[in-house]
C-alpha cells in the first residue's frame, strides 16, 4: 500500500485522536490496495456508542457514528449529521436543521425524530440516570422537520461541544448487535478479542473514505507487534514503542511521530487513611 493510502486510512481510523506519539506504516503492504489491516492494543468494550466508554473504543466507534456535529483534529466543531446550527444569545436554545438525504447505513433516512431520541436517550428522559451527565441540564428537546431544538434549563455557552453525541436511528433495538450510524465506515463484523471488520459507506454524506476495507486487528500482546509487522498480518499499528520501532526493518516501515491529545492525572481521597494526614499528603508532593 502506498504512503498516501496508509495516511489517509490512518486519518480515517484513527480520527477520534488528534495527533498518536508514534504510528509504524508498511512501505510495501497489501497488494489490494483498498484494503488495510491495523493493529490495535485491545478489544473495544461495545458497540453501542451511548453506552461504550474508553478511548481506544472511541476511536474506532468514531468511524461508524456521528452527532450533530463532529470535531476535527485541530479540536474545531464542524457540521456533521446537522448542516447548520444556531444558539441563541441567552445560551439557552441550540438550533440545528438536519443536513437534508443524509442516511443511515441501512439505507433509513435520519429524521429529527432520530436526533431527538438519540439526545433524550443519553439524557435520560425515560426516567433512567443520563448517560452523560451533562445532558441532565437538557429541559426538552423539540423535533419539527428537519429542525431540532434542545433547549436548556440555564444558559450555558460551552454545551455544543457535548452534541458530538452519535445520533442513532430510533428503530434499532440493539446497537451492540446492529450498530447502525451515518459515519463513512459501516460496521460488517466482529470477533471478540480478535478483530473488527469496517467497510467503507459508499453513501456517505460527505468525502468519501480513500480505504474500502479497514480490519482492526487485536493485538494485545505487545511482544508480537513487531512479529506481526515484519510478518506482514498488520499493515500498520499506532503508539509503537522506541523500542519497537528499533526492530523494525527501516526499509520496510514509515515511522510518524507527534504529540498526544492526552491528559492523566492521580486523584487521592483525603477521607481514607493514609491520605486523610496532611503530612502524607505534603510527603507525596515531595
Amino acid at each position: 500500500m502506498n504512503k498516501k493510502a496508509f495516511v489517509r486510512a490512518f486519518a480515517v481510523a484513527l480520527a477520534a485522536i488528534s495527533v498518536v506519539g508514534l504510528c509504524a506504516c508498511g512501505k510495501g503492504g497489501s497488494k489490494d490496495k483498498t484494503s488495510i489491516t491495523i493493529g490495535i492494543p485491545q478489544d473495544i468494550a461495545g458497540l453501542d456508542p451511548h453506552t461504550s466508554n474508553g478511548a481506544g473504543t472511541k476511536e474506532v466507534l468514531f468511524n461508524i457514528y456521528e452527532g450533530l456535529l463532529k470535531p476535527q483534529p485541530d479540536g474545531n466543531l464542524t457540521p456533521a449529521v446537522a448542516e447548520s446550527y444556531n444558539i441563541s444569545d441567552d445560551g439557552k436554545v441550540y438550533s440545528f436543521v438536519i443536513r437534508d438525504g443524509i442516511k443511515f447505513h441501512d439505507g433509513t433516512d435520519v429524521t429529527a425524530e432520530d436526533v431527538k431520541y438519540s439526545i433524550e436517550r443519553n439524557a435520560g428522559k425515560d426516567g433512567s440516570d443520563p448517560l452523560i451527565a451533562a445532558f441532565s441540564a437538557i429541559d426538552e428537546v423539540v423535533a419539527d422537520g428537519r429542525n431540532v431544538e434542545v433547549r436548556l434549563k440555564d444558559g450555558n455557552t460551552d454545551f455544543l461541544a457535548y452534541l458530538t453525541v452519535a445520533i442513532v436511528p430510533e428503530h434499532i433495538e440493539d446497537l451492540n448487535t446492529k450498530p447502525v450510524g451515518t459515519g463513512p465506515y459501516m460496521y460488517v463484523s466482529r470477533s471478540p478479542q480478535e478483530n473488527v471488520v469496517l467497510k467503507r459507506y459508499d453513501n456517505y454524506w460527505g468525502e468519501k473514505a480513500y480505504i474500502r476495507d479497514i480490519t482492526l486487528k487485536i493485538i494485545s500482546d505487545p511482544d508480537t507487534v513487531v512479529m506481526n509487522m515484519e510478518g506482514g498480518s498488520i499493515d500498520m499499528f499506532a503508539r509503537v514503542t522506541t523500542i519497537q520501532m528499533d526492530q523494525l526493518s527501516k526499509d520496510k516501515f514509515t515511522f510518524y511521530e507527534g504529540t498526544m491529545n492526552l491528559v492523566q492525572a492521580m486523584y487521592l481521597n483525603n477521607q481514607a487513611a493514609p491520605f486523610d494526614n496532611e503530612k502524607v499528603r505534603q510527603a507525596l508532593c515531595y
